[in-house]
């Protein structure tokens, strides 16, 4: 039912600014047309393509702000795919969420601080210093892009020493 609501909202926002624009440029004739049809095509449409691929069964971990230790935007690697969200660092854990435009890839991935045995530098395509490797006890390998690294290095081997 969520879907099927985003869908016709997002059609709905959708035919009102194509008509808002069309009416200041074109003719209002020509702008109440193409607006009416886009507000009952694209829900069709957004649903299909986007809005049937989310799901919104998946709840993320409620983090303290006062728990925060550090905290930052930050791309995890998911089955080779570079997922954007925010990695939170607090005492006992590290957690990456994926932001609402993430909607085919969301998802939530802890790490226990104990279950980590070596937090790395990596280059993001080679070059780029801005990535992360954190090795855990039972051999996973989670790679993160985040900004500041040194600071999330230094942080992270803080709280596992």
């Amino acid at each position: 039912m969520i879907k099927i609501r985003n869908s016709i909202l997002a059609g709905f926002i959708l035919g009102i600014i194509i008509s808002t624009y069309l009416a200041f440029n074109i003719q209002m004739d020509v702008a109440i047309v193409i607006g009416v049809f886009f507000a009952i095509v694209s829900p069709v449409l957004f649903y299909f393509k986007m809005f049937s691929k989310i799901d919104y069964t998946i709840k993320f971990k409620k983090i303290d702000n006062n728990s925060i230790i550090y905290s930052g935007l930050a791309n995890h690697f998911k089955n080779g795919i570079s997922v954007g969200g925010t990695l939170y660092l607090l005492k006992d854990k590290l957690i990456f969420q994926t932001n609402a435009i993430n909607y085919t890839q969301r998802h939530e991935h802890i790490i226990n601080l104990n279950e980590i045995r070596e937090v790395i530098f990596a280059d993001t395509m080679g070059f780029i210093s801005n990535g992360l490797f954190v090795k855990t006890n039972n051999n996973g390998k989670e790679q993160f892009v985040v900004n500041k690294r040194e600071i999330w290095k230094e942080e992270i081997e803080k709280l596992t020493e």
